[in-house]
């Protein structure tokens, strides 16, 4: 055989079907293989001695609550991580062999370990290794990938025929292949400017909020520009008529490219969640600050470092949060509170008559009050005390769950020298015990507390002391005052527990993010149907940035308010503020989802906010299908010129 002929006897080995199903077995048995020896060999050992220490701490201890956190950070230790590297390399493995792609990218595999391997020997060269790999790992996955959707959209109709061209667009246009090509070197060059001296804690929450937040801008993106340029430049060239002049209804026309669009967001988040999520779990295997391997302290003690503790159990975890419940003494509509406020409405009259007369000056003075009331709640005076009552925490009562009190005090105009001593009793567990805690000012402190100190009610009763409680000599119970009072800002006290695993929270997330792509594809098809591709792309793009700051500008409409400064009324800014409020809560449901920010912190996203979030963005993306579809069918396609 020439070597001419090489090429093509390797390519018509690889279509056989004797060869895909042998390439598949083969795949399965290696990977299978080496993730059982890892598992069994090393993992499980590893893991093993250390859970051994901790019994035997615990046996000395009594049940501690750092003990209880420390196992449950154990349980999250396991090779989980590489099962689904394991898994995502099988699938995308048969993918590949199926598609009769086996032997063309087990060579280019190969290319690209020869060229990286040499270069990961030396330090100075490391990066580009990396870069090398990742650069190829995220590009096979992603032109496999789109062969496999280009198969799942070969079905007959128009439907499927507009969703099959869509995908030959967004590997011809420019403006796609900019933007992919701008994703897959992001992802790739972002793990290597992490500070390697940073706490791992850090490093985690840095590269999650990065790269899942420049993944989906990316998309995002490109979804608007690739939409809109879709659909506007076959009107502006005419290709549109020959489609039209078909048996395809306006209807057929626009699912098509939107499915298209959407399948081609599917395919770009699945390889660069996939990356992502690699990337966090081999970074979580690293280790965290007082450590000399991953979750065995330097010490030698067993118990976790503050770093790794506080990454196990705020960051890498999906965990529910409670915060303190305000008393009824404190509401808005309680007699008391009404009475002191009209008491202080007419004090404030006697010097000026028109203090407060009308509704939306009325309810600014409510606000402050009430407001300046709460805040008199969340301080404790130097030497003082307060009680704090925490509900909703029946369901880690029930499950014996360890729980995490996250506490932050403010003094002093929050100096980083000064620290202060605060104390802390469970008045609601069985046999209350202070405890004393050093804090630095302005920020937050974690400290562990055991399911046991949970009432019957399912809440506990925190009593928060301004000094360091001490037994004085004749038994008493003394208090060493700090200088100052402290107070606690609004979320300043918070007790959570991990309600689900964060592998799942992560899939939730990913799939949010894809319902959010699937509704910003059909306002840039929507606009694109009656208007040219400058005016579409800024309506498209400005109803994004809307849904992305609707938060904001609800908070800002609040704040702009309707009056001037000495309580007038202003009608612009009642026509502003109002405005303002109402396209922030026209998007309210997209922002309160907050996907990237639930990772970071390691917050729960429950199946119910994903379920109702993705019922009303489906159910607007439906609207516009209905509205876009009403207005595609009154264009005449046959005259428009684009201009």
């Amino acid at each position: 055989m020439k070597l001419r002929d090489l090429p093509g006897a390797i390519n018509r080995t690889q279509q056989t079907r004797w060869f895909k199903i042998a390439a598949t077995v083969a795949l399965v048995l290696i990977v299978g293989g080496l993730y059982g020896w890892y598992a069994v060999g090393v993992a499980s050992g590893r893991i093993g001695e250390i859970d051994a220490t901790l019994d035997k701490l615990s046996e000395a201890a009594g049940g501690n609550a750092d003990l209880s956190l420390m196992r449950g950070v154990l349980q999250n230790a396991e090779s989980t991580g590489l099962g689904v590297a394991a898994v995502v390399v099988v699938v995308v493995g048969a993918i590949t062999i199926w598609l009769g792609l086996g032997l063309t990218y087990l060579l280019l595999a190969f290319v690209a370990a020869a060229v990286a391997f040499p270069l990961s020997l030396f330090e100075s060269t490391e990066v580009y290794a990396r870069l090398i790999f990742g650069v190829v790992v995220l590009s096979a996955s992603f032109t496999v990938l789109m062969q496999a959707l280009r198969v799942l959209l070969s079905g007959p109709g128009p439907v499927m025929a507009v969703a099959r061209n869509m995908l030959t667009e967004a590997v011809r246009m420019k403006v796609s292949i900019v933007l992919i090509v701008l994703l897959i070197l992001g992802l790739t060059v972002l793990p290597g400017v992490l500070d390697a001296e940073q706490p791992l804690r850090y490093r985690v929450q840095t590269f999650f909020q990065y790269s899942i937040s420049g993944m989906f801008w990316v998309l995002a993106v490109l979804t608007l520009a690739f939409g809109v340029a879709s659909i506007t430049s076959e009107q502006r060239d005419k290709v549109l008529w020959q489609t039209i002049t078909k048996p395809v209804a306006s209807w057929q026309y626009l699912l098509g490219k939107w499915i298209g669009l959407v399948g081609l967001n599917a395919v770009l988040l699945l390889v660069g969640a996939s990356g992502i999520f690699l990337f966090a779990e081999y970074l979580r295997q690293q280790p965290a600050i007082g450590e000399q391997e991953a979750y065995i302290a330097e010490s030698g003690s067993g118990m976790p470092t503050e770093d790794r503790f506080i990454l196990e159990t705020r960051v890498m975890t999906a965990r529910r949060s409670v915060g303190i419940e305000i008393p009824k003494e404190f509401s808005v509509d309680h007699p008391d509170f009404q009475r002191a406020v009209r008491e202080y409405i007419e004090n404030q009259r006697l010097t000026d008559p028109e203090f407060a007369t009308t509704p939306d000056e009325l309810d600014k003075v409510v606000s402050d009050l009430h407001e300046s009331q709460l805040r008199i709640y969340r301080s404790v005076p130097a030497g003082g005390r307060r009680v704090y009552r925490i509900p909703g925490l029946k369901h880690a009562k029930e499950n014996n769950t360890p729980l995490t009190l996250r506490f932050r005090i403010d003094a002093q105009g929050n100096r980083p020298d000064i620290f202060y001593d605060m104390s802390f009793v469970i008045l609601s567990a069985d046999n209350p015990t202070p405890i004393t805690k050093r804090m630095g000012l302005g920020y937050f402190h974690n400290i562990p507390l055991d399911p046991a100190m949970i009432g019957d009610d399912g809440a506990i009763e925190l009593q928060v002391y301004n000094g360091a409680l001490f037994i004085d000599p004749s038994g008493a119970l003394g208090i060493r005052p700090n200088p100052t009072a402290v107070s606690i800002p609004e979320n300043g006290i918070e007790v959570s527990y991990k309600a689900g695993s964060y592998r799942m929270n992560y899939l939730r997330v990913m799939l949010v993010l894809l319902v959010k792509l699937a509704f910003l594809a059909m306002i840039g098809i929507a606009a694109s149907t009656f208007l040219s591709f400058p005016v579409a792309c800024l309506v498209a793009f400005g109803v994004f940035l809307l849904a992305e700051m609707s938060g904001f500008l609800v908070v800002a409409a609040d704040v702009y308010g309707s009056t001037g400064k000495h309580g007038e009324f202003l009608w612009y800014k009642w026509v502003t503020s109002g405005l303002t409020d109402f396209l922030g809560n026209l998007f309210r449901v997209y922002s309160d989802l907050k996907p990237v920010r639930r990772i970071v912190d390691g917050r729960l996203m429950p199946w119910s906010s994903v379920a109702a979030g993705t019922l009303v963005l489906l159910s607007t993306t439906a609207l516009l299908f209905a509205v876009a579809v009403a207005v595609f069918r009154k264009r005449e396609l046959a005259i428009y010129s684009g201009q």
